[in-house]
């Protein structure tokens, strides 16, 4: 297409949403002004912000006898209104014949109202010229405002632009004939300024038609391409084209550069920034399309070209989606099938947005908008009437409700595993998947999913491909010393973190009682500076239920539940939490100790919710006992004997034995050092250490219930009836003299006593050993753990793990540690 040579013309495009009252305007005609300084520009413009809803709503209620009236009246009033404010703004000047021409189109529109109000009805024609009317309107009085400002500026009708075929709702621009005839209308043109109403046309014959709903980006690219303009840039309220909906996702990132093709495909599945059918007139003549923001001209935005790179661009998402499934064995082989659907759906006016044919030809799913979804059926089982009755086709039937979630770009057909990823990301919503769907270019893979997942969906999509930075969100359960000390290292660790690409954000923080959460923070995260007095101030009562519900609430996409308390309770919710797509880490260790029912129901629920049930701490506090077990067993090693001190308050009290001190002594010193409960008790019952060697025994593939270990506990049970913790110091002095005397006796074969787990031969057994000298227990006391195992790679000599196995810091970096092990994919450099 050649352009005339007198003329050099830029094309811009300006939405309603930048059109709500006169400060608007006047930013408008800012810009208008700046843009046509050095050349020629055409600005088209949609109707003022809502217009077009307005006057669809007034027509279809005219149609059906409602009251129109007070639509046209407010709609009056607008734009009035706005007009006498423009006119205000210069003083003293004569009377404008442009309120005449406002007043004689407002009329227009309520004859039109009034004609299908009177007969019921109204033709594709009629309601095309009330929805146009917005547009006419609206440049009417742009024109005017920069005409009081003294711009060069000239407006163009409806009937001096664009000429269209098709239905008169719903057009197709001819482009030869829309560039003869703008060039006749700018043939002996001298405004650098050129105002013109978008969504509108006329046909061959002059008579009017729009361009389909938010035609107006369309129209721009239909005028650029007869305009032969340099470029088109499309005005919008946002900065650009988005890696995603910045309203559903918060980290989405502005796209300097896009190709056709691209950006085609992204508005085809849902992303509003530009008219999916003003692509191809541009594409075709090779026009570049800048998306700007009328609020920051000064931003460079998103230019759309045929330029192209080897990446992926975004993520789109559209709404309201119906599956239409139509299967059975008359599929198979029978031609002309899929014709026939095709033809019966386009005759019944609905379009198919996606389609996907199952490898076997024995079923086809349709995707159609949820409002057309019960006119296609209706059409599909007439047209297929023969075909049912005879089982020739076993149903029709339809999933309503859902969303197509698309992932886009140019760069997907050069990069391998780009759908494994996209599926993976979905999986680890739990979130199903009801249909895939990609094209011969590979440029972008479809997903169909409930419309209510979407949004999760979505973000975690996002996540996996353009996230710079990987969140973990938690929900922490019990904070008391282990619990604090967590929080105090998260807060000191994170710009450490953030270095490494991660960020921990606390959601919510629960004691006994209440429950803290990050929804009252302008943050959206917990600020750990203050939480105790956050937790104080803020906090509310809560149930499991709401604790689960935190998820959906804050739309979380790998939420972890973290457990530091030693509550019975609490590990009981595992499943629950599991299920509704919670991560867990445990520092408690009851749940791997309940029966072996639920131990194998927690493993099972995580493996189909695709979630990480994580427990290190359970035997060990912060040794890696837990991981090194299912390591050996993973690599097909067998464990053939374990022997173990399990308990570091146990650890010390043995210890002090050994220097002498009386057993009474040593409980005393371990119960003021911290290392036992507030009632030494739970800790010389040794049912601790039997939790923690069931559960050693259990990931050797061992199945056995608490029962079946064999507890001797360092006092016999009951010892001490219902005294107090304060009184049983006293009571334990009856104890001294036995302990004294199997020390004594251990020490003259040059044996030390020693609380040990052990399993040999299929049995668990936990009681006081003695230990020979050579033993890799022997010299462990002082709160140290020590785990020997003795397996078919390490024997004779076993592989042994030692250190600290208590105290609040090394159990809170254990339980640290596995919360960074439930990020989907490691995001450490």
């Amino acid at each position: 297409m050649k352009k005339p040579d007198s003329l050099k013309i830029g094309l811009h495009k300006i939405g309603g949403s930048s059109l709500r009252n006169l400060a608007d305007m006047q930013a408008c005609t800012a810009l208008i002004k700046t843009q046509a300084k050095t050349n020629t520009c055409i600005f088209v413009f949609s109707a003022l912000y809502g217009v077009t809803n307005q006057l669809q709503e007034a027509i279809s209620l005219a149609q059906s006898g409602g009251d129109y009236d007070s639509i046209w009246g407010a709609l009056k009033r607008q734009h009035t209104q706005l007009l006498h404010e423009i006119l205000d703004q210069i003083p003293g000047q004569p009377e404008n014949p442009v309120a005449d021409q406002l007043d004689r189109l407002l009329i227009e529109i309520k004859r039109m109202l009034e004609g299908a109000s009177l007969s019921g009805d109204a033709t594709n024609r009629t309601v095309a010229r009330v929805l146009g009317a917005g547009e006419r309107m609206s440049t009417l009085l742009i024109h005017t405002m920069l005409h009081n400002e003294g711009a060069d500026s000239r407006l163009l009708n409806w009937d001096e632009l664009l000429v269209a075929n098709g239905d008169p709702l719903d057009g197709f621009v001819d482009a030869q004939a829309s560039q003869a005839r703008l060039q006749q209308s700018l043939a002996n043109n001298t405004a650098k300024i050129i105002i013109v109403p978008g969504f509108v046309a006329t046909d061959a014959d002059g008579r009017f038609m729009t361009l389909g709903r938010n035609g107006s980006d369309y129209s721009a690219a239909c005028l650029a391409v007869a305009a032969a303009a340099d470029r088109c840039i499309i005005w919008k309220d946002v900065d650009g084209v988005f890696s995603a909906d910045p309203a559903l996702v918060a980290n989405a990132h502005l796209l300097p550069q896009i190709s056709y093709r691209e950006v085609l495909e992204l508005s085809y599945f849902g992303a509003k920034v530009i008219n999916a059918r003003a692509v191809g007139p541009l594409m075709a003549a090779s026009i570049p399309c800048e998306i700007r923001n009328i609020h920051s001209p000064e931003k460079p935005g998103t230019l759309i070209s045929e330029e192209t790179d080897q990446s992926i661009k975004g993520i789109s998402y559209l709404a309201d989606i119906s599956l239409i499934y139509i299967a059975g064995p008359g599929l198979r082989g029978t031609i002309g099938i899929a014709q026939r659907m095709f033809q019966t759906l386009a005759a019944a006016g609905i379009s198919i947005i996606q389609i996907v044919q199952s490898s076997s030809e024995f079923s086809i799913s349709l995707a159609v908008r949820d409002d057309q979804v019960g006119a296609a059926l209706a059409a599909l089982n007439h047209e297929f009437r023969f075909e049912l009755l005879h089982q020739q086709i076993s149903q029709i039937t339809s999933l309503q409700g859902q969303a197509i979630i698309s992932l886009v770009g140019d760069g997907m057909k050069h990069r391998r595993g780009v759908a494994a990823r996209l599926l993976s990301a979905v999986a680890a919503t739990s979130i199903n998947i009801a249909a895939i769907a990609q094209g011969p270019s590979e440029r972008a893979i479809a997903l169909v999913v409930d419309v209510t997942e979407a949004p999760l969906a979505i973000k975690a999509c996002h996540d996996e491909f353009f996230a710079d930075l990987h969140y973990l969100d938690v929900v922490l359960i019990g904070c008391g010393l282990v619990g604090s000390e967590l929080l105090q290292q998260i807060e000191k660790q994170q710009d450490m973190l953030t270095g490494q690409n991660i960020h921990i954000r606390v959601r919510a923080i629960c004691n006994s009682k209440s429950m803290l959460l990050s929804e009252y923070t302008a943050a959206r995260e917990i600020e750990l500076s203050d939480w105790q007095t956050q937790l104080e101030t803020k906090g509310v009562a809560y149930d499991w239920d709401a604790v689960i519900g935190v998820k959906q609430q804050m739309r979380l996409i790998n939420p972890t539940i973290i457990d530091c308390t030693a509550n019975k309770e609490v590990a009981e919710q595992y499943v629950k939490f599991l299920d509704a797509g919670f991560n867990v880490v445990a520092a408690n260790k009851h749940a791997n100790t309940l029966s072996q029912a639920y131990y194998q129901q927690l493993r099972k629920t995580g493996q189909q919710r695709f979630r990480k049930f994580l427990y290190e701490t359970n035997v060990g506090a912060g040794l890696p006992v837990i991981d090194t077990v299912q390591s050996l067993i993973r690599s097909g090693d067998s464990l053939r004997k374990f022997n173990g001190i399990l308990s570091g308050s146990l650890s010390l009290i043995f210890g002090l034995l050994d220097d002498g001190n009386s057993f009474s002594e040593a409980v005393g010193i371990a119960r003021k050092k911290g290392f036992t409960e507030p009632d030494p008790r739970e800790d010389l019952s040794g049912m601790d250490v039997a939790r923690k060697l069931l559960i050693i025994a259990r990931e050797t593939g061992m199945q056995i219930e608490l029962d079946d270990i064999l507890v001797e506990p360092v006092i016999p049970g009951g010892f001490g009836g219902d005294c107090t913790a304060d009184e049983l110091a006293i009571s334990l002095r009856e104890l001294d003299a036995g302990f004294s005397t199997r020390v004594a006796a251990a020490a003259k074969r040059g044996q030390v006593l020693r609380y040990v787990g052990q399993i040999d031969e299929g049995h668990c057994i936990v009681n006081i050993a003695e230990v020979d000298a050579d033993d890799p227990l022997s010299p462990v006391r002082d709160g140290e753990n020590a785990l020997a195992f003795y397996t078919d790679y390490y024997s004779p000599i076993p592989m042994v793990m030692r250190g600290y196995g208590a105290g609040a810091t090394v159990t809170a970096a254990g339980v640290f540690g596995d919360v960074l092990r439930t990020l989907r994919q490691p995001a450490l450099r």
